[in-house]
């Protein structure tokens, strides 16, 4: 998510090729021209059709640089080879630590198992996590064979990233959101074309993981909500987590500029004509990226520059002009749609390798991981007692240590915000099931707590439940039993979830709060699906630190805490 991963990858490219032995071609005609594709097999037997790097919008290059995506009408050859991936939104490889990518980078891969079924399959659309910065939805970590076992189609996109998706300036006519808008349009073109691929346009999954389950929680309250797609899951992401807006946007911009001309330009028409020149490349745009951050987000250890904004109402085009808790808060807002939602009992292991270099600076200012949303600047007095509160909750009163402060990490960027996300939706969207979880498997797929030399803390890393969800196309060896049935339950659940709206017959909703006699709402209780070696409905996950900071809301934040109980 934060793209501090230092570590190489270990793989051989040689390997990717045993995958797909016996390919024949295969077309497919959609609204601007004929895809050229690949039928092959999985070593399972399962044969599927493979439609690569296919391209939904015209290239945003140029004056298009920052601005929202427009529509490719047609093809630029009459039929097109998609035997190939396209490019990545250009960016910094955190396993590499290479730069990678193009501007060029709207692109898709399609997914279609070959059904005994004649009936129009169930379609899953995956956005990639990485903090709005880094990633991709390429098949090198997001290849589906366990998926398309299900009989589901699956699609995985790039989006801009970065300044390039994120940046604004609306003083300029650039609103923002450019990433978000790429995904909007890419649900748009499966809308008008996954019928010729034997997909259900009328059922459609979105789903993705971190800033790609933020994202997807975001499309959840947007206009093309239930007309584009029909059922959401958001993997370790809300959009109410403190990490997904951008703030200052406007600054940042004019920040970016002053970093890149050596000086400050005062009109932000030159400004944006600068910054869509050939001067600003996207490399020395990448290179300046991290020196737009305020101290203070530096010190929150929150490197993400360039995200989500609330756009000035003006947009032509808007994706969001409301504060999202707001928006949480309007009643039957999604119309019924199906959610599912949850976190992995370890998130904050993927943040525990550039914090233990620094441990004597949380030790010292562990005010750093006091929530804004509970003191809203970290320097006020009421956020140093709130960190006491925190040190003598988690560490009893004594120095940081690396397991809890996993426990902060997990709670302060996942867990607190999820679970909020959770009550409001129960209470708020009634008519809308909400299905939640909380990962715990620890296995040989849970990459991200291996590549982090942390198997001697507990829990599942952040990202960890994506190797059971999708292969490593690299990937050619055996799983041990025990996780190859890790991966069929899980690419089980959310392919039923697709198909039914449901994904266990055992898995209950959450359920809304409930009012005493005398009319007093009771405490809310969280039903969720525990998913470990044994998968089993359990109530209130990590409940110790949840009422721990119920209470801390409760006492820094009386005033808002009434009036958000005056909204349930």
């Amino acid at each position: 998510m934060w793209g501090l991963i230092t570590v190489r990858r270990g793989h051989s490219t040689a390997r990717y090729l045993r995958l797909y032995s016996n390919s024949m071609k295969v077309k497919v005609a959609v609204k601007q021209g004929v895809l050229v594709g690949q039928r092959q097999q999985l070593p399972s037997g399962l044969q599927y059709e493979s439609y690569l790097g296919v391209p939904y919008a015209q290239p945003p290059v140029g004056e298009l640089r920052f601005r929202s995506p427009l529509p490719l009408e047609s093809f630029p050859q009459p039929e097109l080879d998609c035997s190939k991936e396209g490019n990545v939104s250009h960016q910094r490889d955190p396993f590499t630590l290479e730069v990678v990518g193009s501007e060029n980078c709207l692109f898709l891969n399609i997914y279609v198992p070959k059904s005994k079924s004649e009936k129009p399959l169930p379609v899953m659309v995956w956005i990639h996590g990485g903090g709005f910065w880094f990633g991709n939805g390429n098949r090198d970590y997001h290849f589906p064979a366990q998926l398309m076992q299900e009989e589901v189609i699956v699609v995985t996109l790039n989006y801009r990233l970065g300044a390039l998706g994120f940046l604004s300036l609306p003083e300029a006519g650039i609103y923002g959101n450019a990433g978000l808008k790429d995904q909007r349009l890419a649900l748009q073109w499966l809308h008008d074309n996954i019928a010729n691929f034997n997909g259900d346009p009328q059922n459609v999954t979105l789903f993705g993981e971190s800033a790609g389950g933020a994202s997807v929680h975001l499309h959840t309250y947007a206009a093309h909500a239930n007309k584009l797609f029909h059922k959401a899951i958001m993997q370790s992401g809300t959009a109410n987590m403190e990490w997904v807006f951008q703030e200052n946007a406007s600054f940042k911009a004019r920040r970016l500029g002053e970093l890149l001309q050596g000086k400050n330009i005062e009109n932000d028409s030159k400004l944006l004509e600068f910054l869509q020149s050939e001067a600003a490349t996207p490399l020395a745009m990448l290179a300046k990226t991290l020196d737009v951050l305020t101290p203070e987000e530096r010190r929150r250890q929150l490197p993400l520059a360039f995200k989500p904004v609330i756009e000035d109402p003006s947009s032509p085009d808007s994706f969001i002009t409301t504060p999202i808790l707001d928006l949480m808060h309007e009643k039957e807002r999604l119309g019924g749609m199906p959610l599912l939602m949850g976190y992995n009992s370890g998130e904050g292991i993927a943040m525990i390798v550039p914090a233990k270099r620094k441990l004597e600076l949380y030790n010292e200012d562990l005010a750093r991981m006091v929530p804004r949303n509970l003191v809203p600047k970290s320097e006020a007095p009421e956020a140093l007692q709130a960190a006491e509160d925190m040190r003598q909750f988690y560490f009893n009163g004594q120095d940081v240590t690396v397991e809890n402060l996993v426990d902060i990490f997990t709670d302060f960027y996942f867990n607190i915000d999820a679970q909020h996300a959770a009550e409001i939706h129960a209470n708020c969207q009634r008519s809308s099931p909400l299905y939640f979880y909380r990962f715990d498997y620890v296995g040989g797929r849970n990459l991200y707590k291996n590549l982090f030399q942390a198997n001697d803390l507990r829990g599942a890393s952040h990202g960890d439940e994506l190797f059971y969800l999708f292969q490593m196309a690299e990937d050619d060896t055996k799983l041990e039993p025990a996780d190859a049935e890790m991966s069929q339950r899980l690419c089980h659940m959310w392919a039923n979830f697709a198909k039914h709206g449901k994904p266990l017959d055992s898995w209950t909703p959450v359920q809304r709060q409930k009012r005493s006699a005398n009319g007093e709402l009771e405490p809310f209780q969280l039903d969720y699906l525990q998913i470990d070696r044994e998968i089993k409905m359990q109530r209130n996950p990590d409940a110790e630190r949840i009422d721990f900071w119920r209470s801390m809301y409760k006492r820094y934040r009386s005033k808002c805490y009434a009036e958000l109980r005056a909204k349930l």
